[in-house]
């Protein structure tokens, strides 16, 4: 299964006043991966498929489990794999990992993504759509990486 990860530095605008990352915080690091995923891995600029091709993938559903705290100033790198690939959906896997590599899981957590028409000219606009084939190809093609 392919892996995608994302390098994120915590910023003290990331921490609670402990000093720690305040947790909503670390759903916006596994959107940010998700946006470098489609650049990085799908040949897609996220921007590009949003503004562009209008296309949309709100969270539809969300969960997180954590482990360990993770401080200010430290570097993690958060993974993305994608779990499974349904016609208007997906589902996202998360994994935040500290210095110490697969040692040291601060917390996972999931996303289901649905597929959403931004087209505001569209009879379907805001509402769930079939993923188009050129990325469904794509994030298969991530799938099936060793």
């Amino acid at each position: 299964m392919g892996v995608h990860q994302h390098r994120v530095v915590v910023y003290w605008g990331h921490c609670d006043p402990a000093g720690i990352v305040y947790f909503p915080r670390f759903f916006d690091m596994f959107h940010e991966a998700m946006e470098t995923w489609f650049s990085a891995c799908l040949a897609a600029p996220y921007d590009d498929v949003i503004t562009r091709r209008k296309i949309g993938f709100p969270s539809v559903h969300t969960e997180a489990d954590f482990r360990k705290p993770t401080a200010f100033g430290e570097t993690v790198l958060v993974e993305l794999r994608l779990e499974h690939l349904g016609r208007s959906s997906m589902r996202l896997a998360y994994r935040i990992i500290g210095a110490g590599g697969d040692d040291d899981v601060r917390g996972t957590g999931a996303t289901v993504c649905a597929v959403m028409d931004l087209d505001a000219d569209s009879e379907r606009f805001r509402r769930s759509m079939p993923l188009p084939d050129d990325l469904r190809a794509a994030m298969q093609r991530f799938m099936d990486r060793p």
